[in-house]
């Protein structure tokens, strides 16, 4: 593996060599997606009497909004989305390493897809698809990282109630290398894992300003390369509200995992006799607001907190508190999305290699800027930071990203 040091150069060569990587089909990762979507939507818009919907319609249908009415016409079979994105970029640590930080450029896509299905009125039924990835210039080990998501939505509303009853289907592809260096492994590997979950759901609307869902999660991941292949199980509860002045969401998650072959540990790191399973409960509070006062407008504002319990000696539990803030802005053509969170997780038996208890503290910021260059075409600027402080040096490390490209909408 080459290594590239912190001289100030800018990764100019990328831009005059990602053409000969598109040659050696270093994008085939992203082309089942592009066949797949880009034939389904040349099938969909041959459909007649093709219908859009307003942004805040599709906004209620995918949020569970039951404010909105069935639609009364008929005719509507799909109604086919898709945002396309391209650009390139350049990132400091994309490995996330705590000492060798690796500096590369890349060039990055992404492809989302959005399907809904229209039968009866007390149906609603929805596809979506997601890909995004990146190819790296100097990573010859790991030249790319990608996530594929793909949901299907199907619910059920009995005339004249105010339940409905539904199901998801998810699955999600993930593959990231990371640099491990510090863990006596090799400097680096990639995390590959592949998750489905099933969601059955009921949800009432209580009033006219508040609702309430209650779902029951089944979820199984498997790792292609490391052993933490586990089950998941859980239920969860979200109740949603609205008033004049903001909208609002509570959470609360209780979910069990069961590892297939990480072994269970006592509080001072020594393997104990099992197989480990932990069992987390997730609380969060969220607040909405569209300011809609000069440049300001959508704002959010997340406080979570979550707890992890082991059944073995404690070596794992923590208590993790998180808040994050977005704020979007219209400054004249540009559409600025800001976000900032941070979280602080502590253990509460894992000590360091000094003898104190292990703590970690994380920090994320990001910057989105975007302005309509065409119809359905927009050119975007994009930063993301993420660091995490620790009293282990092995957990210490920052990383940024930043790219440019064009966003187009179908």
């Amino acid at each position: 593996m080459q290594y590239t040091q912190r001289d100030g150069s800018k990764p100019s060569r990328f831009c005059t060599s990602w053409a000969s990587h598109i040659v050696k089909n270093k994008f085939l990762f992203f082309l089942p997606l592009f066949l797949a979507l880009f034939f389904l939507g040349v099938l969909l818009k041959a459909e007649d009497d093709v219908e859009v919907f307003t942004d805040e319609e599709l906004r209620k249908m995918l949020f569970g909004d039951n404010a909105l009415e069935p639609l009364e016409k008929s005719k509507i079979k799909w109604l086919p989305s898709y945002t396309l994105e391209s650009g390139i970029g350049f990132s400091d640590n994309p490995l996330y390493g705590p000492y060798l930080e690796e500096e590369a450029t890349f060039w990055e896509n992404s492809l989302e897809g959005f399907f809904l299905i229209e039968s009866l009125p007390e149906y609603f039924t929805y596809l979506y698809l997601y890909g995004e990835g990146k190819i790296y210039e100097e990573l010859p080990n790991h030249q790319t990282s990608s996530i594929y998501l793909g949901q299907f939505e199907h619910a059920y509303t009995p005339s004249g109630s105010n339940h409905t009853f539904g199901f998801r289907v998810r699955y999600t592809h993930y593959d990231q290398g990371f640099d491990f260096s510090d863990l006596g492994l090799p400097y680096s590997i990639s995390i590959q894992s592949d998750k489905t979950e099933i969601i059955p759901y009921v949800s009432k609307e209580i009033s006219a300003n508040l609702s309430a869902t209650f779902q029951i999660l089944l979820g199984r991941e498997d790792f292609q390369t490391i052993t933490d292949d586990n089950e998941e199980r859980g239920i969860s509860l979200e109740i949603e509200g609205s008033s004049d002045l903001f909208n609002w969401k509570f959470e609360s998650e209780y979910v069990e995992k069961k590892y297939e072959e990480r072994s269970r540990r006592d509080w001072d790191a020594t393997e104990l006799a099992g197989i480990l399973e932990t069992e987390k409960v997730n609380l969060a509070l969220t607040f909405e607001k569209d300011l809609d006062q000069g440049p300001l407008k959508d704002s959010r504002f997340k406080l979570s907190r979550i707890s992890l319990r082991d059944d073995g000696g404690g070596y794992y539990d923590y208590e993790k508190l998180s808040l994050s803030l977005q704020q979007e802005l219209l400054v004249s053509d540009f559409k600025i999305e800001f976000s900032l969170g941070g979280g602080q997780t502590r253990y509460n038996h894992r000590l360091t290699d000094a003898g104190e208890i292990f703590k970690r503290d994380s920090l994320a910021s990001g910057l989105s800027i975007n302005r309509v260059i065409a119809k359905n075409l927009e050119a975007y600027f994009r930063w993301t930071r993420e660091q995490d402080f620790s009293n282990a040096r092995d957990y210490e490390y920052s990383s940024n990203f930043w790219s440019i490209g064009v966003a187009w909408e179908i």
